[in-house]
């Protein structure tokens, strides 16, 4: 499984079975890490059991079981950072979910004084992303929780701006807003829309909900699935960063 192919079974995951990650593939998530962190400027950290056996204290309303590790999203606190954030913590996700890995995006359902994370001048940790094996079957209060979440989906055509009904637009950017769609965002608000001018104008992505500082790491998740899904379609190309940044064709 790639990462254009894990968009499709990405799931939210607040469930654990409470295995251990097997130290090969913590080594090719830390190798994500590594190349993440010196791409992108962020400061990511990956963090297992702690001597006592402890880990990190979740919102016992939301998750259940016991998380074996998880990904510190440490950065500054600008919306540049923010936006990659999204972008590259999405990437690390899609490549855990391609190990055969649980994740979730958290922002607040977590006791931050159970957190590790190192945090130079003026980084703030912006999510945590727990990492681990769901259960066999999903507890009944974790699948209400992703069903009622999920059933604020926006339609399709709402995340879509162009100069033709979505219906109407090329085919590649049809299955690039599905596959936003169906990737995480702030309780799944799914805050981004895509614009275009024109039939030959670029693909802009924009916020539409700008009251929440949290869309700019959904801008990031979504600009990563649309860049996905377009490679895969014979379509590559790379994202301006910022709000109303373009996909530049390759």
């Amino acid at each position: 499984m790639d990462l254009y192919e894990a968009i499709a079974t990405r799931i939210s995951c607040r469930a654990y079975d409470g295995r251990p990650v097997e130290p090969e593939k913590v080594a090719v998530l830390q190798e994500e890490v590594s190349r993440i962190n010196a791409e992108s400027g962020l400061h990511i950290q990956l963090y297992g059991p702690r001597e006592d056996g402890f880990v990190i204290e979740m919102n016992q309303d939301m998750f259940a079981g016991d998380i074996p590790m998880y990904a510190a999203v440490v950065g500054l606190s600008t919306l540049d950072a923010m936006e990659k954030a999204g972008y590259y913590g999405e990437r690390l996700v899609l490549l855990a979910t391609a190990l055969g890995l649980g994740t979730c995006w958290v922002r607040s359902t977590f006791n931050r004084d159970t957190a590790r994370a190192e945090l130079a001048e003026d980084e703030d940790l912006l999510d945590v992303i727990p990492i681990g094996y769901a259960p066999a079957e999903m507890p009944e209060a974790q699948q209400k929780i992703r069903a009622n979440i999920r059933a604020r989906d926006k339609k399709l055509e709402t995340l879509y701006q162009g100069p033709v009904a979505l219906g109407e637009a090329p085919e590649w950017i049809r299955i690039a807003i599905r596959d936003v769609q169906l990737g995480p965002s702030a309780v799944n608000r799914q805050p981004i829309a895509f614009t275009q001018e024109s039939a030959d104008a670029p693909v802009r992505a924009i916020i539409v909900d700008k009251g929440r500082l949290v869309s700019y790491v959904d801008l990031g998740i979504a600009k990563l699935h649309f860049e996905l899904s377009a490679a895969a379609h014979g379509v590559p190309g790379a994202w301006e960063w910022g709000e109303g940044g373009a996909f530049v064709l390759a």
